[in-house]
């Protein structure tokens, strides 16, 4: 075996959108750099460099040559046949330190900073930050531990200076479908005045989220310097987190957590923190939905996570107020990101006055809540001043002036948003009252239909919680824009738990 730490090797690239931090060498190449499967060795091509794990293959490459998959590709910036260097590495300290949080000891500020650096080295493999998740679940952070792990998400990126004062910007937990009430909030909150840097996320395993909603009207994936000026043109933004370089870190750890279905409180309180942070903001209203079907399913436990989130957010110095809502049910009838755009847009080009209620509501209680915190009025007061921006169309213009910041065509109306041309739709086979509308189920419906990717995929919810509905009557229709995504959402009907629940009327002879 040849003794060398060091060898060339002649790109071949591998067509799979997975893998960014893998490469695939032949059996003989790495035994003679003494390489074994998931040892880490450094890739490098000109001047960039990445850290990445190895997989072996007996045919699929050459001796000469090395498969990369395309994101690291272009990471790295070759191409089909390009000659890269490679050498073996050492494991990174902080698989020590994963380890020690898997034993129920406590991390210092130094072992989490590590951590945070090593995965945004890609030094850390998917399994390893798995299990550092799993750790978290599992074992907890301390006070100092989250406060550390913090910090170190919002040094991973940059950092969003506002152009103007007071900052503000609110956000929620998630998990409430058609919760999309941030995008009618920010605007009314630019219209008076307010500085709101909102950065979104998008859909990774519900079926819409704001980002993937706000690109209905305009690009959401802007850098930091065009942040800053959609800022000063507009008063505010709507844009994807994970398009800009801001608490970095976190967008990694958010794609292990969410296929997991793991949400442990600190990353939670981390995570959230760390963005509102990083945009600048000063003040944040922050929404806690609870009940059956959400991440918390009590207001004992939304109080606890609140009381949480507040201590942390006084050590970032942001004033932060939780609300607690009730989350059992979606916010909207029309689901989908298409959907729920003409939903968005028509409250506001209505001046309230159609679209969804609760959508209003909720958009003006988030609005009121930050008012009374700049401003110091009341809660009832600040959500008046809320409404009136609704009903004068001072909120519509100026989400006009966003989408147009942006890159989009501010002068889109409901009627150039459109569905999927296949439709079906389901009818109740009992009578009774409806008790329970699933926002997992309805998201389950919605990504068999093709949602997020396809925009165009909908389900429209025709009963209301309360409502007495009988036998054969229609209660939801999906929408998809092929055949073949229509049978697939119809197939996600029957699978778990179901959309609608109804409580049977019951009859007793006296």
């Amino acid at each position: 075996m040849t003794n060398t730490n060091l060898m060339q090797f002649k790109v071949k690239p591998i067509g799979i959108e997975m893998g960014h931090n893998e490469i695939v060498l032949n059996e003989a190449s790495a035994f003679e750099l003494d390489l074994s499967i998931a040892d880490r060795v450094k890739i490098s091509f000109n001047s960039n460099s990445s850290t990445a794990m190895v997989d072996i293959s007996k045919s699929f490459v050459a001796k000469n040559e090395i498969g990369l998959f395309p994101s690291l590709m272009t990471e790295l910036g070759v191409k089909f046949a390009d000659t890269v260097i490679l050498e073996r590495t050492s494991r990174p300290q902080s698989l020590e330190y994963i380890r020690k949080k898997l034993d129920g000891l406590v991390l210092s500020q130094q072992e989490i900073s590590q951590i945070i650096t090593d995965l945004m080295s890609q030094s850390l493999s998917t399994t390893e930050l798995a299990a550092f998740i799993a750790a978290v679940y599992t074992k907890g952070l301390s006070t100092d531990e989250t406060a550390a792990l913090t910090e170190a998400i919002i040094s991973s990126g940059e950092i969003i200076v506002p152009p103007a004062s007071p900052a503000v910007s609110e956000h929620s937990i998630g998990g409430v479908a058609g919760g999309r009430a941030s995008m009618i909030t920010v605007p009314i909150l630019t219209s008076l005045g307010f500085c709101v840097p909102k950065t979104a996320s998008r859909a990774i395993s519900s079926a819409s989220a704001t980002a993937d909603v706000m690109e209905v009207f305009c690009p959401v994936a802007l850098s930091v310097k065009k942040i800053s000026e959609v800022l000063k043109s507009a008063g505010g933004c709507i844009v994807w987190g994970g398009g800009v370089n801001i608490a970095a870190a976190d967008d990694k750890l958010i794609q292990i957590r969410n296929p997991l279905h793991l949400d442990p409180q600190p990353l939670l309180v981390a995570s959230i923190l760390a963005k509102k942070k990083a945009e600048g903001s000063k003040y944040v209203v922050l929404d806690i939905p609870v009940g059956r079907g959400v991440k918390i399913d009590t207001v004992e436990n939304g109080r606890a996570l609140a009381r949480a989130f507040e201590i942390f957010a006084a050590r970032l110095g942001i004033k932060i107020l939780c609300t607690i809502s009730d989350g059992s049910q979606p916010m909207c009838d029309e689901l989908g990101p298409n959907l729920e755009a003409k939903q968005v847009l028509t409250v506001l080009m209505s001046k309230g006055k159609s679209g969804s209620p609760r959508l209003l509501q909720k958009s003006c209680e988030e609005a009121g809540v930050l008012i009374h915190m700049v401003r110091g009025v009341s809660m009832d007061e600040g959500y008046k001043i809320a409404l009136q921006q609704i009903e004068s169309g001072r909120a519509y213009e100026a989400f006009k002036k966003i989408i147009a910041a942006q890159g989009g065509n501010s002068q889109i109306t409901p009627n150039d948003i459109q569905v999927g041309q296949f439709k079906k739709s389901f009818y109740s086979n009992d009578e009774g009252t409806v008790s329970h509308i699933d926002n997992k189920a309805a998201s389950r419906i919605l990504r068999g239909l093709g949602a997020p990717k396809d925009k165009s995929a909908g389900l429209v919810i025709k009963v209301h919680k309360g409502e007495h509905v009988v036998s054969g009557q229609e209660i939801f229709q999906i929408i998809a824009t092929t055949q073949e995504n229509l049978d697939l959402g119809s197939q996600a009907v029957d699978l778990g738990q179901p959309l609608i629940e109804l409580t049977k009327v019951v009859f007793a002879i006296m």
